[in-house]
């Protein structure tokens, strides 16, 4: 059975040492990761990377295209201060963003 997209998720992300989601401003970003979460037949959350970008606009984009073609919902974990003007919600798709 297929895996079923359930979400989009754009990271802003840290490349010192191991990589990692910026959630706060404490941290630099160095670029921002796309990824497609999806659900197996198990029941089982996994995500599949994408693409990655060193600016957010070219990943805000992909990502929100991504979640319209797909009718699934877009989550953006980037700090506030960083986040480019959010799109109007659709019916079929709508955007979650957490920042600290």
């Amino acid at each position: 059975m297929p895996k079923q997209p359930i979400a989009v998720e754009l990271e802003a992300i840290n490349r010192e040492g191991e990589t990692q989601v910026v959630r706060d401003s404490g941290l630099t970003v160095q670029g921002y990761s796309i990824y497609l979460r999806a659900v197996e037949a198990s029941g089982l959350a996994l995500a599949t990377w994408v693409a990655d970008y060193e600016t957010i606009s070219p990943a805000y984009q992909l990502a929100d295209r991504l979640s319209l073609v797909l009718a699934i919902p877009l989550t953006v974990l980037v700090p506030g201060s960083l986040m480019p003007v959010k799109r109007e919600s659709t019916a079929t798709a709508g955007v979650t963003t957490t920042a600290n």
